[in-house]
């Protein structure tokens, strides 16, 4: 697949100038640029069984942003608004700022950080800019949220040959809860179930406009598309239709709660 070049105006940075609990995510006005980065330190862990390589492990994490040319106040006096109003106070205070890294495709990227740095541009047109860099905090938090898993194990082997029926529960879903037959064979074991199911559950244009599937050997899974709240009623029940052998499951299993986006 081609790569697609980003321009600038893909990212957005801001800051919350209203409570954690509360959160107003304002602009920083006059933004040019941000840039996320994402890195771990490197612990060396070579021994005398390297050779002459040097063997490195990933250790301790962390995350900083740097905005380029932001307009933070002007020569003549002018007040600035509230999401640059807020840098400077919390500069000021030595606090920490409530930031979010915003992409085009409405994913975020936020979390606590400290501002490190506060370089001063020349002015240009009367307008002083500014270079920031901040550093994160801890743990970024999860403001995307968490697409909801649900997985089915096919337990058994076919003993009379038939159709085995899978049926699918989910909110929202077309014609839900729906009977999914396929066609099972003498002595298919329950790996080979299972993937029988997997390919008629991706043929299933419902199934599909709502869920990848996927999983192993004996497993089914759904993975939906769109990270929302924990759909409670989703399920895929397995039973015997026409066929025998295989031990019926009418419950399975959420394997990963969906949460939905953070506003």
């Amino acid at each position: 697949m081609a790569l697609i070049p980003s321009d600038g105006v893909d990212f957005l940075l801001k800051v919350n100038t209203g409570t954690k609990e509360t959160p107003v995510w304002t602009v920083i006005g006059g933004q040019r640029g941000a840039t996320l980065s994402l890195t771990a330190e490197q612990i060396d862990a070579s021994n005398k069984q390297s050779g002459a390589w040097k063997t490195s492990v990933p250790g301790m994490i962390s995350w900083s942003i740097d905005a380029d040319a932001v307009m933070l106040t002007d020569i003549s006096g002018l007040s600035i608004d509230a999401g640059r109003a807020k840098l400077l106070t919390v500069f000021a205070n030595r606090e920490l700022v409530h930031v979010r890294y915003v992409r085009k495709d409405g994913s975020k990227f936020q979390g606590y950080a400290a501002i490190t740095d506060l370089s001063e541009e020349s002015p240009h047109d009367g307008v002083a800019t500014y270079k920031i860099t901040l550093a994160g905090a801890g743990a970024p938090e999860e403001v995307n949220g968490t697409k909801q898993v649900e997985t089915a194990e096919v337990v058994g082997t076919i003993t009379t040959a038939g159709n085995a029926t899978f049926t699918v529960t989910a909110a929202g879903m077309t014609g839900s809860p729906k009977a999914i037959s396929l066609a099972v064979a003498l002595n298919d074991s329950a790996a080979v179930v299972a993937q029988k199911a997997r390919e008629a559950l991706s043929a299933d244009s419902a199934v599909a406009a709502k869920f990848s599937v996927g999983g192993y050997g004996t497993m089914v899974e759904l993975t939906a598309l769109t990270a929302l709240a924990n759909d409670s009623t989703l399920n895929i029940a397995i039973a015997n239709g026409t066929c025998a052998g295989l031990t019926a499951a009418p419950t399975s299993a959420n394997t990963t709660a969906g949460v939905a986006p953070a506003a």
